[in-house]
């Protein structure tokens, strides 16, 4: 059995202990947080070991589930790295793309893995949605939230939008040719509505929005490709093929009538069975999967340097226009 700790007792770090103690093929040896008390209470309340000195948790496990703010995740992943221990890490990998390069090579000199926390990638609508998409020609993305000031000391771009970056590049197996983008600042210091436009050698292109102001929760992507669109309702968990076929004469779908000479098209829509899993769980338990095996963990390293670099240049190109 893996014995696994948990580092960070924030929000979700709370979220991550409950999970973690849930999965069988795990042993939560113990927790810390540099809030002892909380770390104390909590360990008490689970049955667990709390430990008030990182080094000695990491001392006691194989794995570590990094789920402290941010700005800490070079100093506690390296520090677990060093001592050939695996790592989760909560998205975003780190704060800057130079720290994450450093984590990178360090876990290979080390041979241990890291895997970093885009929970999209386990939402059970994406996995669906993900398995009718080949050959993106344009794919829209939309992220809307109720303003929450947790996050707000970094752009929407880092604090929202980096989930759909992930899961663009997982969709689109090619390089970035141009973006282009723009932003506002309304609420917080940072800017708070963002839209990117990325271009890829292929020649897909994306469009992408992320709001954390607004009056209403949106989680969509919407991908098309030749004869078919995919909705994907991350929100709701539910996805839909949408096909468009040469009508039949005594067809009940909806029928388009382009007109031109061209052939009338009838609409069928398909609802794939979506069996309900906890995204967070499922990511976990990959993690684990990818130690226990040899595996390259699903969301590496190596992907999230790409999503951060992404992330930044769009940010660059938003500063800019906002400096005009």
């Amino acid at each position: 059995m893996t014995k696994f700790g948990l580092a960070g007792l924030g929000y979700l770090g709370k979220i991550h202990l409950k999970l973690l103690k849930e999965i069988d093929s795990i042993e939560l040896v113990g927790i810390y947080d540099i809030d002892q008390k909380l770390t104390q209470e909590l360990a008490d309340h689970y049955g667990i070991k709390a430990f008030y000195q990182l080094s000695d948790l990491i001392a006691a496990c194989d794995a570590i589930d990094v789920v402290t703010p941010s700005q800490t995740h070079f100093a506690v992943a390296s520090e677990c790295i060093k001592k050939g221990k695996h790592v989760f890490i909560e998205k975003p990998v780190t704060p800057t793309v130079e720290e994450a390069l450093q984590l990178q090579s360090l876990a290979k000199e080390a041979g241990v893995k890291i895997q970093v926390g885009h929970v999209e990638r386990f939402n059970p609508a994406y996995i669906s949605g993900k398995t009718f998409i080949n050959t993106p020609q344009y794919i829209e993305i939309e992220r809307l939230a109720l303003y929450n000031p947790r996050g707000t000391d970094v752009s929407v771009t880092l604090d929202l939008m980096i989930h759909d970056l992930d899961l663009l590049l997982d969709l689109v197996k090619s390089n970035v040719k141009k973006i282009s983008a723009n932003g506002v600042t309304i609420i917080s210091k940072t800017v708070d509505v963002a839209n990117a436009k990325v271009e890829f050698e292929n020649g897909c292109v994306a469009n992408i929005t992320a709001n954390r102001i607004s009056q209403h929760n949106v989680r969509n992507i919407t991908a098309f490709q030749g004869d078919n669109t995919i909705n994907i309702n991350l929100l709701d968990k539910t996805t839909q093929v949408i096909r468009y076929k040469n009508a039949s004469k005594d067809t009940t779908n909806v029928v388009y009538k382009p007109g031109f000479g061209l052939p009338d098209k009838e609409v069928v829509i398909e609802h794939p069975i979506i069996l309900p899993t906890n995204a967070i769980k499922e990511e976990l338990m990959a993690f684990h999967n990818s130690i226990i095996t040899g595996k390259k963990p699903v969301v590496s390293i190596d992907d999230a340097i790409e999503v951060l670099r992404l992330a930044y240049s769009i940010d660059e190109k938003i500063l800019h226009q906002i400096s005009k």
